[in-house]
């Protein structure tokens, strides 16, 4: 049984990436009001936090756990379908929005970066048993002592001094997937203290980004943007995942079949609303709502990130029904037992010696 306290905290989390899309893909006017900059600015926050508490999920789920190649092919499978979908449908509806640029990603999703999340995503699935190795392998006194490394490396130094020594979204997924498994086995803070952190780094990206914006106008300040701290590793925003993430995970909330239904859909939406195609069309239809002041932008956003979220699940949940589940069912029938060789070479489950990486 699904636990529903972490599939509600998939949707939510989906449905801020979905509002950090609608601010930044927004073809906003340059030069308006500061409060309907800063409004459009403050959409933006919880993009970064979602994109958290999906790796952080990942890391509390399988740090003690296994990496199933069928995963890896399901994702893989559906990612190469919407891209492919999205680029057929628009290639007949609207085909100058296909640039060349965006038919090269579309046609290698994967690899081209068409979807950084899903290259990154996948890159951490299959480097995840040597994660848990290296896990399993740490005392929790070196578990507590590389935490605190990797906090200082990837998310204070970044944010203190506009300098990231690694600068690589790969390496904050594996320090946030080995942190998901250490939030599992030893709580960092207090439910109260969960509570303190998420408003503390909300409060003060958005105070910064009003201060900020205030700033360039007032002054021509242009050292930094006025959406500086949203960025994923930053420590208001790091710290407000966390407490986010950890207000969730110690939710005791009964198994609620609408959220788990609901929260299968949450890659799907993913991969329709942020296709570089669906994108330049869905985004730009929206921008009449900033003539209208900053809470008609901020209502707007929300909306956005609702309806994104009900109707991209609706077409994901009828994909799995009629594409998924026949294919998958297809290849588990024919190919089962190659793939569970797989899983136990890759996880290392055969005895020690049946394999050069066990």
């Amino acid at each position: 049984m699904r636990n529903s306290n972490i599939e509600l905290l998939r949707i939510v989390s989906m449905v801020l990436i979905a509002m950090f899309h609608f601010s930044v893909h927004g073809t906003w006017p340059e030069g308006g009001p500061l409060a309907s900059d800063t409004a459009v600015e403050m959409l933006s926050f919880g993009g970064k936090i979602g994109v958290n508490c999906f790796v952080l999920i990942t890391g509390y789920f399988m740090v003690h756990g296994h990496l199933k190649v069928q995963s890896l092919l399901r994702i893989a499978l559906q990612t190469w379908f919407y891209s492919f979908a999205i680029l057929a449908i628009f290639a007949i509806a609207q085909p100058d929005l296909i640039t060349p640029d965006r038919l090269r990603k579309a046609v290698t999703p994967i690899t081209s970066g068409e979807y950084w999340f899903i290259t990154c995503y996948l890159a951490l699935m299959v480097t995840s048993p040597f994660l848990n190795v290296l896990y399993r392998h740490l005392t929790d006194d070196g578990r507590r002592r590389l935490m605190i490394i990797g906090f200082v490396v990837l998310s204070a130094i970044p944010t203190i001094t506009i300098y990231n020594p690694i600068g690589s979204d790969l390496v904050w997924f594996f320090y946030l997937y080995l942190m998901g498994g250490w939030l599992r086995d030893r709580p960092l803070w207090t439910r109260r203290g969960n509570a303190c952190a998420l408003a503390a780094g909300v409060l003060f990206v958005w105070a910064s980004m009003a201060a900020i914006g205030w700033a360039q106008r007032a002054f021509g300040f242009d050292y930094v943007l006025p959406d500086y701290f949203i960025w994923q590793y930053m420590v208001p925003t790091f710290a407000a995942s966390l407490g986010l993430f950890s207000l969730f995970a110690e939710w005791k909330m009964p198994p609620i079949r609408w959220v788990n239904t609901a929260a299968k859909g949450a890659l799907g939406v993913y991969l329709i609303h942020d296709n570089p195609i669906m994108r330049a069309w869905l985004w730009p239809h929206l921008v009449w709502v900033y003539a209208l002041g900053p809470a008609a932008i901020l209502a707007m956003g929300v909306l956005s990130g609702i309806v994104v979220y009900a109707v991209g699940t609706a077409i994901d949940l009828a994909r799995i029904r009629l594409l998924e589940r026949p294919i998958m069912g297809w290849i588990r029938g024919h190919w089962g037992v190659l793939m569970l060789e797989a899983d136990a070479i890759s996880n290392c489950t055969q005895p020690p010696n049946s394999h050069p990486l066990c």
